[in-house]
This record gives C-alpha cells, structure tokens and sequence, in this order.
C-alpha cells in the first residue's frame, strides 16, 4: 500500500509541474531491510539501497499501462510502475538498528535541467558517412569536405558531454551491439574497434552540389554542403533523432549568357555545420542519464563499461531495473574506476544482475 501510495503522489506532482520551468526537488527516502544472523553490514547496505530507490520513486515514476479488450470489455487492466530518478546530491540522515531490522533516512536534492547535464559524457561512436558530390565539383573542393569531416569529429569531442569515437571504417549500426556483433565485422576485427554499446552513433551522408540562380542581368552560383546524420541508440538500434545541416559558398557572379572561362572554386570550410551539429547533439544527450553495460558479473563484482573518461567516481550509485516489476531491481555502488571500466558491488543479496544489463548512473 505505502508504495502504491508513493507511485500516486510521485504522479500527481509530475502532473502539477508539466509546463512550469524546472527547479531542484528535495525529498527523503526510507529503507529497511531484516538483520539476518549478525550480518548486520549487509542489512545496512540492503537498507540504504530501498532508501535510494525510494527517493528515485519520489523524483520520478513513470506509470505504464496496458488494457487487455475481449469483444470489447476491459477484462484487465494492468499498471507498472518503473522508477527513473536520478539525484544531483544525497545525505544519510539517519541508520541504526530498530527490532529486527537495519533502517536508513536519507535526503536527496532531485535532478534540475541546468545543473544535471554536467558531470558525465556519454559515449557517441561516429559511423559511416558517405559522399554524393556533383560532377562539376574541382578537386580541392571535395578534399575541403572530407578533412573538414575529421575536424568536425574533433570539434564535437571537445563538447564536455560527448566521447567521440571515429569509426567511420564501420557500417552504420543496425542494433545488437549489446552483444558485441561489431566484434565478427571484418573491418573491426582489422582495427581493434567496437561500438559503445551502452552508447550512441552517428552516421549519415553529405551531398555536395552547385546551385545555380538566374536573374535577369546575371546569374549566380553556390557551392552548397549538405550534411544529414541520424543519431541511433546503440543498444536498442533504435532511431532517436535525425540531423540536417547546410552551408553555402558563393561560387561566381557573371552576366547573363556569358560563357565563363576556367576560374578555381571557393575553398570550403565545415566548421559552421559541425558547431550546429554539436549544439543540436548536446539538447538532445547531454541530459540523458548516463548509461552503463554490465560487461560481467560474477562473485559479488560488476563490470560497468564507462569509467573515469565518462565521469564516473569511486562510492557513484547506478540503478539497475531487471524487467517491468517494481521489486526486480539493484542498486550498484562503484568501488573502484579505470579510464573507460569500472567495478561495483550490489547493495542487496538478490536479485543478480546478468551481463548485457543496462544500469543508469543515479545523479
């Protein structure tokens, strides 16, 4: 009942916010869990993490709901509740012993949409980009296109949300990469490179082209770039934004039916349409929580794979949500981080976590 109630109260308040600006939230969490034997650590640590997941509850619960129609009549109506909070910061008010179980209070400032973008860097795998370039397009025009992609790629890295990989030597993602299907393509076994496979990707084509306008003295040519990228979730396969950006250079001004003799075309520069690729990129990442794969799992010790490079830290918290029940979940706490891995221990003694889970950083 208490936890129908706070799945009700977590809905009605998200309900009286939609359309108001985003502020910080402060709410409390309670978690109790049975003092089995003398372990009383591990009943501390179960105990924190129901306290964790029940402030997550109170930031946010999304409330999925399906009804089951025979000729017409509702015969069942059903309704998950799955938590997806994250905090920006978090204090143990209180622990101890009460009867025969470990209690813990804590307080919790919510995620606020300024503040909660920074601090991580989600990983974005840069894939196959292919070239349509117009017949009358010179030589070093298309050379411009090609280094000013690889500049692009350099550019966008020096974005504190993103970890660029350029792997345009792969064909764009068609999903499974959770299960390292990258890892049997030729061209990743020759270079030693996998996809993120928590992470996202890029890929797309550039069409490069002149654009012709007559007028009725003279007439105009551009040289125009066009740069179109879909952006896809990498675990899923799944298309979740779709980016178009163009540039122009004038070309030549001539009067009307004069035949022009052989003069060079402007040189051209990508960075204005990579600057706006990147903007675009980091309103549509930068505020996603992080996401992890559980690369292992075994004796007590989860494998993550983002590390130091992606902002995580030693005692960071992931939330770990097994299938669509409310009680199948795990609380992670890192313990120790490499650039690009880290290591954690679950919270409570069951459920355990399999490898290709997905767990999402809780701040």
């Amino acid at each position: 009942m208490r936890r129908f109630l706070l799945c009700l109260s977590a809905s009605l308040l998200a309900l009286s916010l939609v359309g108001a600006q985003a502020a910080p939230r402060y709410v409390k969490g309670e978690g109790r869990a049975p003092i089995r034997g003398k372990d009383m650590e591990a009943a501390r640590k179960a105990a924190l993490a129901n306290a964790l997941y029940d402030a997550a509850g109170q930031l946010e619960t999304k409330v999925r709901g399906v009804n089951i129609v025979d000729k017409g009549v509702v015969v069942r109506d059903e309704s998950i509740a799955v938590v997806s909070g994250t905090f920006q910061a978090h204090r143990v008010l209180f622990e101890g012993p009460e009867g025969g179980n470990y209690v813990v209070h804590i307080e919790a400032i919510g995620r606020d949409e300024g503040d909660s973008c920074d601090g991580k860097r989600v990983d974005l795998d840069m894939r196959a980009v292919t070239y349509k370039v117009a017949p009358a397009i010179q030589g070093h025009v298309q050379r411009d296109v090609a280094n000013g992609v690889t500049r692009g790629i350099a550019l966008l890295n020096d974005s504190p949300h993103f970890r660029v990989s350029d792997q345009r030597h792969l064909r764009p993602i068609s999903g499974g990469e959770r299960n390292n299907r990258s890892q049997y393509d030729y061209m990743a076994q020759i270079t030693d490179s996998r996809p993120a496979p928590a992470g996202y990707s890029l890929s797309g084509e550039i069409i490069v082209e002149r654009a012709r306008r007559d007028y009725v003295v003279a007439e105009f040519t551009d040289i125009t770039v066009t740069l179109t990228l879909k952006l896809k979730d990498n675990f899923t396969g799944a298309q979740i934004g779709l980016i178009r950006k163009s540039s122009k250079e004038a070309d030549s001004r001539a009067p009307f039916g004069f035949t022009q003799s052989f003069r060079s075309q402007p040189h051209f520069d990508m960075t204005p349409i990579f600057e706006g690729v990147r903007a675009e990129l980091e309103e549509t990442l930068a505020c996603r929580p992080l996401r992890a794969l559980v690369q292992d799992s075994s004796e007590g010790r989860v494998l993550l794979s983002v590390g130091l490079e992606h902002g995580i830290n030693e005692g960071d918290y992931f939330l770990v949500s097994l299938s669509n029940s409310r009680n199948d979940w795990q609380v992670l706490r890192i313990e120790d981080a490499s650039p690009n891995q880290s290591v954690a221990r679950p919270m409570k003694a069951s459920p355990t976590i399999p490898v290709n889970t997905i767990a999402k950083l809780m701040r």
